[in-house]
């Protein structure tokens, strides 16, 4: 669960903000990277294992995370290729196949061994969420680690930072360029660097990273709603209002998170609202988003979100008219 913090209060709802945002990067983005859809939660560190159903639909049991059936495949094809071999009774066509039964054998290893270090990976990140120690104690793991350059490892250790620290988590992202993650992680990468730009209201850098992502990748029909509005935040924030509230029309909410992503969903529109001059339909949102909660207004008045003065303002004096808000002062009042 995500703390909530006061609108007055810029240091906590600051946390209770990032908190917020980490809880949808981490446990929440699904079937984000690897190999298939279906991932375990936290996949968008490491690519994923394969999905150990088979094509009919039963779980099969599954050796080192690879199905029966791709096993079966592959015994199928070798042993093809050795009787074709002794059936030719060519030297030649023997020492290829051998040649080949070599190369195979090593890419297999190299996938088993890789299959076992992403699902170490996805257990650490899990175990993470529960707690700043446990955060603290999977970062120096992942640091410590052989491969702490690798993508992944980089991926991995960002998602971690972006709970407490979101400059330190863009600067370790910047350390590794888009392309040198595998194109199964580049959606998530660029999801992340665009919540923690939005979170400091770096704006332009966030659409650039916004800009890049597919939607539409059938892979991602699971994180398509969430990756939705947070790119619709991006735009309206930086020029393309319309395109904004186009793309908040195509969400689909799903049954998981829905109320989590139906409120990021109803934040961009607030930009997309006041950044297309419909101040008073912008007005209202912020209205109901306080009649919710009034601390989602701090999203709009705090310094560190760098959101335009008008709309600071337009916030603010919806939280200053809202009755729980009057309340709220008039408690805080009696105590002084």
């Amino acid at each position: 669960m995500c703390t909530k913090a006061t609108v007055g209060s810029t240091r906590d709802y600051g946390s209770a903000g990032r908190a917020c945002r980490q809880e949808a990067i981490v446990p929440k983005n699904e079937a984000t990277t690897g190999a298939a859809p279906g991932a375990t939660p936290s996949a968008a560190a490491s690519a994923t294992t394969e999905d150990p159903k088979a094509s009919d639909g039963s779980q099969a049991a599954a050796a080192g995370g690879v199905s029966r059936k791709t096993w079966a495949t592959i015994a199928v094809v070798v042993i093809a290729a050795w009787a074709f071999a002794f059936y030719t009774g060519s030297t030649v066509v023997l020492i290829i196949v051998g040649v080949l039964t070599a190369v195979l054998i090593g890419v297999i290893l190299w996938a088993l061994r890789t299959i076992r270090k992403h699902r170490s990976t996805i257990s650490l990140l899990q175990g993470a969420t529960t707690s700043p120690e446990a955060r603290r104690a999977a970062l120096a793991k992942l640091s410590g680690a052989k491969d702490a350059s690798s993508p992944t490892n980089v991926f991995a250790r960002a998602q971690l930072l972006a709970a407490d620290d979101p400059d330190a988590a863009l600067k370790l992202l910047a350390s590794v360029e888009l392309r040198n993650y595998h194109p199964s992680m580049q959606d998530d990468v660029s999801l992340l660097q665009t919540q923690l730009y939005l979170t400091r209201g770096r704006t332009a850098d966030a659409r650039k990273c916004a800009d890049v992502m597919n939607l539409d990748n059938p892979q991602r029909k699971e994180i398509r709603p969430f990756a939705a509005s947070i790119v619709a935040e991006a735009w309206a924030r930086s020029g393309k209002p319309k395109e904004a509230l186009a793309l908040l029309e195509t969400i689909e909410l799903p049954k998981k998170d829905a109320e989590q992503i139906a409120l990021q969903g109803r934040v961009a529109k607030v930009f997309a609202l006041f950044a297309s001059n419909q101040r008073g339909r912008a007005r209202t949102e912020l209205a109901e988003l306080a009649d919710d909660d009034p601390n989602q207004l701090g999203r709009f008045v705090l310094p560190q979100f760098r959101v335009h003065p008008e709309l600071q303002k337009l916030a603010r004096s919806v939280f200053e008219q809202h009755p729980s808000a009057r309340r709220q002062i008039k408690t805080q009042t009696r105590r002084r």
